[in-house]
């Protein structure tokens, strides 16, 4: 005889935002604040433990990236840069405008690679980046000296800083729950469905009923909404021919060193050129704490892995070499043996150099809306990589505004 199963409790909030690292916080703090019962929903038993903690700690300032190509980079990154620093001073959250050299190391980096880079930034509105020169960086009165850098010319951007991300992240959550919001840690999204113009959530065997769900789960992200869709009918299987609706993520490995046993070499953030694989080159980064750390550099995970626990975490000592050569082109007396192994992060990403054809606009942020895959009420936050950090508050706002 079959015995009738017991039916789930059931929960209604209007925002469920599955996901609490830097870009989850910034979207509940401004849902909160403009009166939304909002629900944080966080997997790990503490906030911003993964990718959100995993990173340089910059605060940039939207220099890279072409907006017709990237529009969601170029604005949220400018616009999040300001919000950022103004929100820093009136929290007392500990940051530094310390500034940053984007350092050519050849001719046609200078000539070539340093214009196009002020260009883009003109067009994002950043219009402080300065070109300098070898004689200005070496010049002890001049306000971009650095007197270890070698190098062939620069651009200085004076609005670029390092911020604390853990006293953010913390702020955020404070703020958020200050008006209404409520977090639960530990708390694991095992599936979802639409119902009704609603997404039921299933968490730790309770159903949530939502009228909205937004995943901000950085590289959970598209494995999360990919299951709510399957659950709904919407999408069959992670294809090539449902990727147009929501891209699948990713992974690119970023590697860290810490600079040990020699004196700090820089005042200010040293960047080298993009690199053309997928980041923003091995550069040099100060901490609020004055240390200087290298990185990251870009290891492209196969493409056969969709599972980011499947990722070891561990930073190989044999990658030092790499770093040795691409750090000395721009500070040749970094001293052998002086980096050691830190920590790495993964970025989560649209495209993978292994796919034949690559669509430049995949290397944007992607906010899929019912729009893009029909299940109403469901966000999904795919791709939110550098500058993520820097342009939390601004996505955050954007949000609000589309649930609003």
């Amino acid at each position: 005889m079959l015995r009738p199963t017991k039916p789930l409790c059931q929960h209604r909030i209007q925002t469920a935002i599955i996901g609490a690292g830097v870009i989850g916080l910034a979207v509940g703090r401004a849902l909160s604040k403009k009166g939304h019962e909002v629900l944080l929903l966080e997997q790990a038993t503490s906030i911003g433990s993964e990718t959100s903690s995993r990173n340089s700690e910059v605060i940039h300032a939207g220099i890279y990236y072409d907006r017709n190509i990237t529009p969601y980079k170029s604005k949220f990154c400018v616009e999040g840069k300001q919000l950022l620093y103004q929100y820093c001073k009136d929290r007392d959250i500990p940051f530094k405008q310390c500034g940053k050299l984007l350092v050519a190391t050849d001719a046609d980096q200078r000539d070539n690679g340093l214009p196009k880079l002020v260009e883009y930034a003109k067009g994002n509105g950043v219009r402080d980046l300065r070109l300098v020169s070898m004689e200005d960086i070496n010049d002890p009165y001049s306000d971009v000296y650095e007197p270890n850098v070698k190098c062939t010319g620069a651009v200085y951007s004076p609005s670029t800083g390092i911020v604390d991300s853990h006293s953010l992240m913390q702020s955020m959550l404070a703020e958020a729950e200050e008006n209404g919001a409520t977090i639960a840690l530990n708390c694991r999204v095992e599936k979802g469905r639409s119902e009704d113009s609603n997404v039921i959530l299933t968490v730790d065997g309770e159903e949530i009923v939502c009228d909205n769900v937004i995943v901000c789960a950085g590289l959970h992200s598209h494995k999360i909404a990919s299951d709510i869709l399957l659950q709904s009918n919407q999408q069959s299987s992670i294809d090539v021919e449902n990727e147009a609706r929501i891209p699948r993520q990713y992974y690119a490995k970023g590697n860290y060193f810490v600079l040990q046993n020699q004196k700090q070499p820089f005042s200010r953030l040293i960047y080298p050129l993009p690199d053309p694989r997928g980041g923003l080159g091995v550069h040099a980064t100060i901490d609020l704490s004055g240390s200087t750390k290298f990185g990251p550099d870009v290891e492209w995970i196969d493409d056969t892995v969709t599972n980011p626990y499947d990722i070891d975490m561990n930073v190989d000592q044999n990658r030092a070499k790499s770093f040795y050569a691409a750090i000395r082109k721009y500070w040749p007396d970094l001293n052998e043996g002086n980096l050691v192994a830190d920590y790495s992060g993964i970025r989560p990403k649209l495209w993978h150099p292994s796919r034949k054809h690559i669509d430049n606009t995949l290397k944007d942020f992607f906010i899929a809306t019912p729009m893009h895959h029909g299940v109403s009420g469901l966000h999904v936050l795919l791709g939110i990589e550098s500058p993520g950090l820097t342009s939390s508050l601004a996505i955050g706002n954007h949000m609000a505004k589309i649930i609003d």
